[in-house]
């Protein structure tokens, strides 16, 4: 779907420095305006991650632990098609409270192939691994076309609203100068999750991104 937004604020001025003095009548007149188009998207990855932790006596005690657990899972990932893996920082820490160590990891899991990624994370969780977090999110590759989309139809909006105004002020559009286009990050839609240590597999349910550009710019009037 696509959601053109109007304009922000408009206000004109006029351009006659003493220097580059015209005729009144030839007076040119800029006109500051925005516009912000929308666009939405079906998420197309899943992005899932894990986290291994232990405590133990010792500190190599409980990384001990962990490594084992994060190289596990990392085989295991490694073995499903479509869906690539990555390890995440590590963390190691006494517990005062409890006289012991804790170390802790993250095993990261990414693909466009929901079923079979959703799968691989509750086997994980089965193993002992909890969720930190699962998300949908539009691949590289589609976010750009989403924001290239975006920003057309931002611009185009904001031509069309110049000349509109230019002809309500008995004016015609020039040009356009100073044109900036600011595309917004949005973060991955967050989706139903369990963190649990067995049963079957996480609950996945997306909704589509919304991608938005806006688009500043001076638009140059002249009278007709």
């Amino acid at each position: 779907m696509l959601h053109p937004i109007r304009a922000l604020a408009l206000t004109a001025v006029l351009l006659a420095p003493p220097a580059l003095a015209q005729p009144a009548g030839l007076a040119e007149t800029v006109l500051h305006i925005a516009e912000t188009a929308e666009v939405t998207r079906a998420p197309d990855e899943v992005v899932a991650v894990l986290r291994a932790e232990s405590r133990a006596g010792t500190a190599a005690a409980a990384q001990e632990a962990v490594n084992r657990s994060i190289t596990a899972a990392v085989e295991r990932a490694r073995a499903v098609e479509g869906v690539q893996v990555s390890t995440g920082g590590y963390w190691t820490a006494r517990v005062e409270e409890a006289r012991s160590w804790q170390a802790s990891q993250t095993v990261t899991l990414r693909g466009q192939a929901a079923p079979a990624l959703l799968e691989l994370a509750g086997a994980l969780q089965g193993q002992g691994l909890a969720m930190a977090s699962l998300d949908w999110q539009l691949t590289r590759e589609t976010a750009r076309l989403a924001r290239e989309e975006a920003s057309r139809l931002a611009l185009e909006s904001l031509r069309r609203r110049a000349a509109t105004v230019a002809g309500q002020l008995g004016m015609e559009l020039v040009g356009l100068r100073e044109v900036r286009i600011d595309v917004p990050e949005r973060g991955p839609r967050p989706m139903m999750m369990a963190a649990r240590t067995s049963g079957p597999a996480p609950v996945a349910v997306a909704e589509d991104a919304v991608v938005s550009a806006t688009v500043e710019a001076v638009a140059v009037l002249r009278p007709r």
